[in-house]
């Protein structure tokens, strides 16, 4: 607005009147103004030591305008008020502006279509990821990153929140996404929290001014969100519900996104559980679940074929994989006993180049199993199959999977690298490691000397510049490290073959 439009306004509410000055003195009081007889006021100093004061002229100013700019604010007819409303808390964001995804977000985007029949994957272009905004939440940092879809869609990320695709441009124009906290326990299954503790989402419309939460006492809130430009065109909003929402009748009733003139263009409700008394009843021994093998093509042309322990497997490039365990030796089937076993094949590709890319079925044990890869591409480089016994240090199977068949020097590599970095990282995160890490250092090497030794099996423990530093060397020379200092990990190079807290 420029000036002469303001004093314009100014005008229209306070006709111009000499006689009608009224006891500004009372009035400039009221606003906390002081002003009188020159050598009563305090004025600022200026470069050349000279006192300036306000004159009464610029004072009156001053206060007409504040005046006018609350009676701008209050009035409706303006339309001031309302126009300031709708414009709380956008942020408009250009995508090309936008800082390159690090390669572990890019590598996210890319594998949402790996793991998806082809009609359902979203297809993210993983290479266009941006960084295009950071929300707040209860304090802590939430850094957006989207992508563009092949469809016409995006997908985005809030890091260390939630995340999703639009593989094209259909649906809502609201997508709302929500977590809650139980206010009791226990909670029956599958029966939705009592209150919101965050919102968030993305809105598909240009229109959009307004991101509100309503509660349930009849107030709302307008909140931050960031639209990010084409080829993304959406806005994005993540929002911590403060305090004093948690009751019936206070809480999260809905999200809406309202236009320049104040119209919803959406709005999404949230149901919440009803609070009451429920007993659950004793736990029972379900059964585990059997996983059968869907009908699958045979394996096409060109073949692969490899063996572990007895089982052989035959993988074809349409990605099916039949693994045939009719010839499994004696340790080999106590390995894959049971119904939660784990088979995978897996190849090095894109964003994939330090540890394969990789997709398992749970199946139950039969004497040929059949899968079929999505995104995984053939040949594949190597197979295997996990057993359901779960990992513990010292493993019983020397951190090696129950079956892994290698195809190429690549997956031989990589399964005796795994194996290196899986028996550090459980020793480390181990029970009995995790109580002695709480102990001071000088308490916590005497405990490791008392109880492994100068090494515990081929992982080495040393005392560096007040950290203790824990190490194994694979069979392919590879060292891998973790280092805890105070009880935490300081540092550590085992991700992403294997995860160590």
């Amino acid at each position: 607005m420029s000036d002469a439009v303001l004093f314009g306004a100014i005008g229209e509410l306070v006709p111009a009147d000499p006689r009608a000055f009224g006891d500004w003195d009372d009035v400039l009081g009221r606003a906390r103004i002081v002003v009188g007889p020159p050598a009563q006021r305090e004025a600022p100093r200026v470069d050349d030591g000279r006192r300036k004061l306000l004159t009464r002229r610029q004072v009156l100013v001053l206060a007409l305008a504040a005046a006018a700019l609350g009676a701008l604010l209050a009035t409706p007819a303006f339309g001031i008020r309302q126009l300031l409303l709708d414009l709380v808390g956008r942020t408009n964001v250009r995508f090309s502006n936008g800082k390159s995804a690090p390669f572990e977000v890019r590598r996210q985007f890319f594998d949402l279509s790996l793991y998806a029949p082809p009609r359902m994957a979203p297809e993210a272009i993983a290479s266009q990821a941006r960084r295009v905004g950071v929300f707040r939440a209860f304090g802590k940092p939430h850094v957006l990153y989207v992508a563009p879809t092949r469809k016409g869609g995006f997908c985005e990320t809030f890091a260390g929140a939630f995340g999703g695709c639009r593989a094209t441009r259909a649906g809502r124009t609201l997508g709302l996404t929500w977590a809650g906290s139980p206010m009791r326990f226990p909670r029956p299954p599958n029966e939705p929290p009592e209150h919101a503790t965050e919102v968030g989402g993305d809105v598909l419309t240009a229109a959009a001014r307004t991101v509100r939460v309503e509660y349930e006492d009849g107030s709302s809130t307008p909140i931050p969100f960031t639209y990010v430009s084409k080829p993304i065109d959406a806005g994005f909003f993540l929002y911590g519900i403060p305090k004093g929402h948690e009751q019936p009748g206070t809480r999260v009733r809905a999200v809406s996104v309202l236009d320049r003139k104040g119209h919803v263009r959406a709005r999404e409700r949230i149901t919440y559980a009803e609070p009451r008394r429920v007993l659950l009843p004793p736990a029972r021994q379900s059964k585990q679940p059997i996983h059968r093998s869907p009908r699958l093509p045979p394996p096409s042309p060109p073949i692969q074929q490899g063996s572990d322990g007895g089982v052989v497997v035959r993988a074809g490039r349409n990605g099916v994989a039949v693994f045939d365990t009719t010839g499994a030796t004696t340790r080999v089937r106590r390995l894959i006993r049971g119904l939660g076993l784990t088979y995978v094949c897996f190849s090095y590709m894109a964003y994939h180049e330090d540890a394969p890319a990789e997709l398992g079925f749970m199946r139950t044990t039969l004497p040929r199993v059949a899968i079929r890869t999505f995104g995984v591409t053939t040949p594949f480089d190597g197979c295997e199959i996990e057993g359901a016994y779960g990992h513990r240090w010292p493993d019983r199977n020397g951190s090696h999977s129950a079956v892994e068949i290698a195809f190429d020097a690549r997956a031989r590599r990589f399964f005796a690298d795994r194996a290196a970095a899986r028996d550090l990282a459980l020793f480390v995160r181990s029970r009995t490691m995790h109580r002695l890490r709480e102990l001071p250092l000088r308490e916590l090497v005497a405990a490791l000397v008392e109880r492994y030794g100068r090494s515990p099996g081929r992982i080495h423990y040393a005392i560096r510049a007040g950290s203790v530093v824990f190490s194994e060397q694979s069979s392919t020379r590879r060292r891998f490290v973790v280092v805890v200092r105070n009880g935490r990990i300081a540092r550590e190079n085992v991700k992403p073959l294997a995860f160590v807290f």
